[in-house]
């Protein structure tokens, strides 16, 4: 990971981008566009779980994007069961400690990243409410790994 550019003028930045997807899904809900928000509630999650998994030694490219060869470059659910496995994370030690902020990663079990191209009565819109719950909790995890130094 030792590149020309640095990490604060890569395009890709996994915290921000959780952040602003978080921000999205909530305007959306409020707007009663509950698919849309759902998608963006999903990709927040993923967001913030890459923004850790960097900070704890994936390896990513000159852009910032995790690499596809560390395993890690995968979408939710698959990410989060990934997660879940503490010993095939970079630094388990430390991610298992804020794996534990987020009880309701397991609620992402029925988002899927191609569920953008589902007709909306084949969306599983009743999981809505738990996968905001896991966003926040991602949110709220950021936060904490920003206080420890982890993030920035």
């Amino acid at each position: 990971m030792n590149f020309s550019t640095p990490a604060a003028q890569r395009p890709v930045d996994y915290k921000a981008a959780a952040r602003r997807h978080l921000a999205d899904a909530s305007v959306l809900m409020h707007a009663e566009s509950e698919p849309n928000a759902g998608q963006l509630l999903g990709f927040s999650v993923e967001c913030g779980l890459k923004a850790l998994l960097v900070a704890t030694g994936a390896s990513v490219d000159q852009d910032g994007n995790i690499l596809k060869v560390s395993g890690f470059r995968e979408h939710l659910p698959k990410l989060a069961t990934l997660i879940s496995a503490i010993a095939t994370l970079p630094d388990g030690r430390l991610l298992g400690s804020f794996q534990a902020q987020m009880p309701s990663l397991a609620a992402l079990q029925d988002w899927h990243v191609d569920h953008r191209y589902w007709r909306e009565s084949a969306l599983p819109l009743a999981s809505l409410p738990a996968w905001e719950r896991a966003a926040r909790e991602v949110d709220a995890m950021l936060d904490q790994a920003t206080a420890d130094g982890v993030l920035r």
